[in-house]
């Protein structure tokens, strides 16, 4: 069981939600009227920024001793790779824009940022959970992208809430979070990307 918690937290490590996102935007939305080259750039650029960028320099940090594990148990090692993640995410911020993206695709990603902001400041005395975070935020995107569709993909919606239970328990299993802070990062993730997308659906009729 330990081996499939391992699995589980690597498959929707928080770094990967972002790619994860877009992938589903560039799939199931009418973003997916654009050329398969054009795709392609979008998602690797977005890959680049929020996932490889970030990921290499925790690797590094880990390699040269300032964190003692790729997963950063130690609260205390988080303050720099939040920033660095927060840096990465602006990064590709500006990348979409420039490929002029959606407004209510760029305010996902503005939610995330200021999700990331947030739980920064939380983690300063409290431990809180950034693999559900970055889940939740996956979720509450999903489903406020399918409202601004007027779409009920039941499917994909109990598919992703199993997803995240599977990860919310990995990591209670794993002893890398306690119930309350999986909790805690679900909800911060998803109310963000919501309402974030709330905004965005507002948009389209100003």
């Amino acid at each position: 069981m330990r081996t499939l918690a391992h699995i589980t937290s690597a498959v929707f490590h928080p770094l990967l939600m972002i790619t994860y996102g877009m992938l589903l935007a560039l799939t199931y939305t009418y973003l997916a009227i654009y050329p398969w080259a054009i795709r392609g750039m979008i998602l690797g650029g977005v890959f680049f920024s929020t996932a490889l960028v970030p990921g290499l320099f925790i690797f590094l940090m880990v390699k040269t001793g300032s964190a003692k594990n790729l997963e950063l148990t130690d609260r205390k090692e988080r303050l720099l790779p939040y920033l660095i993640i927060i840096t990465s995410n602006l990064t590709c911020l500006f990348f979409l824009y420039k490929m002029r993206m959606p407004f209510w695709m760029l305010s996902l990603i503005i939610s995330a940022i200021a999700a990331l902001v947030v739980s920064l400041c939380i983690n300063f005395f409290w431990k809180i959970s950034a693999h559900m975070l970055g889940i939740g935020g996956l979720l509450g995107g999903i489903m406020g992208i399918c409202r601004m569709q007027m779409s009920d993909p039941y499917g994909l919606f109990m598919l992703g809430f199993l997803f995240a239970g599977m990860l919310g328990v990995s990591r209670i299993m794993l002893g890398r979070h306690t119930p309350m802070q999986v909790y805690a990062g679900f909800a911060l993730g998803f109310t963000f990307t919501f309402f974030a997308s709330l905004l965005g659906y507002i948009y389209l009729f100003i």
